[in-house]
């Protein structure tokens, strides 16, 4: 047996060394030769319970180069001002206006240059076309069409205010939200509770709290669940969990007078396929190997469900 077990170390080390030794004999250089192109990148905010206020926002960039491997050791800020865009809905076209965010300094110190358009009347499942020509003539071009109005079923029908004082033991122990889902499309749903708390002078501020789906046990605590996004198509909320996010609205003041709660939304995102499989993978794990840009550069389409 122990002769056995040299022989097979032997052979595995042979190999081992084998397979180094190829290793070696080759060059590997990540970076291919460095082309100057445009990057567009645009987001329409689409909210298909308001459809008289559609938000389109776009950022251009120029692809850059470094010296080595490291992309952080950029220090001239890529983004591209002068761009003429225009968004084509209908055989409508809208222009975007360039601003200037005062707000968003980058990392190279200058402030965030978009374009943007408020419009009106947008509709779902149109496409949508982007023309942008660039400050040198240069014309970028993308497509898509405009994601579907969405349904949702409930576990339980409020017809008048939402309570969890229900027949659990009939309806069950969790209010569940659900909808139709496609391909791998990612999902984002939330559940928030707007409310006023008031001062010693009456005056009103308003204040919202998220509403976790359940509590699991952690070294004998129990811990708050909040969801995440999901391709899956429901969502659940414990009631017990709605019942706590209430009570910690006025945790520790006994005036509970000052609190008055006027809405329970569920507020829902979808991404595109395309954003969906972008999203997963800035999100996913990185090993010692990768090298992360943290910078967003592709098209999207997103949108946003918010029901009272």
């Amino acid at each position: 047996m122990e002769i056995v077990k040299v022989k097979a170390s032997k052979i595995f080390v042979l190999i081992l060394l084998s397979l180094l030794s190829l290793s070696c004999q080759e060059d590997f250089n990540p970076k291919t030769d460095f082309k100057e192109q445009y990057v567009l990148n645009c987001y329409i905010d689409l909210d298909y319970d308001r459809y008289m206020n559609t938000q389109v926002y776009a950022t251009v960039s120029k692809l850059y180069n470094v010296d080595g491997f490291d992309p952080s050791q950029n220090k001239i800020d890529p983004s591209v001002s002068g761009a003429e865009i225009y968004l084509n809905y209908r055989d409508i076209l809208y222009k975007l206006q360039e601003d200037t965010n005062k707000t968003v300094v980058t990392k190279y110190g200058t402030n965030q240059i978009y374009y943007y358009a408020n419009l009106q009347n947008i509709y779902p499942s149109y496409n949508v076309s982007l023309t942008a020509k660039m400050p040198d003539g240069k014309v970028l071009t993308a497509q898509t069409q405009l994601l579907e109005a969405q349904q949702f079923t409930y576990s339980y029908d409020f017809r008048n205010d939402f309570t969890t004082k229900i027949n659990r033991f009939y309806w069950g122990d969790a209010f569940t939200i659900s909808w139709i889902t496609f391909g791998e499309r990612l999902y984002f749903p939330r559940m928030i509770i707007e409310y006023d708390k008031f001062d010693a002078n009456g005056q009103s501020r308003l204040y919202r709290k998220e509403v976790q789906c359940t509590f699991v046990k952690k070294q004998d605590q129990m811990m708050p669940v909040y969801p995440t996004f999901t391709t899956g198509g429901s969502i659940s909320f414990d009631y017990s969990a709605i019942d706590s996010a209430m009570v910690q609205i006025s945790q520790g003041d006994n005036n509970k007078q000052r609190y008055a709660v006027y809405s329970i939304q569920f507020q829902w995102v979808e991404m595109d396929l395309a954003l969906s499989i972008y999203f997963e993978s800035i999100n996913g794990s990185v090993d010692q190997y990768s090298i992360s840009l943290d910078q967003s550069y592709l098209s999207k389409i997103i949108k946003n469900k918010s029901l009272k």
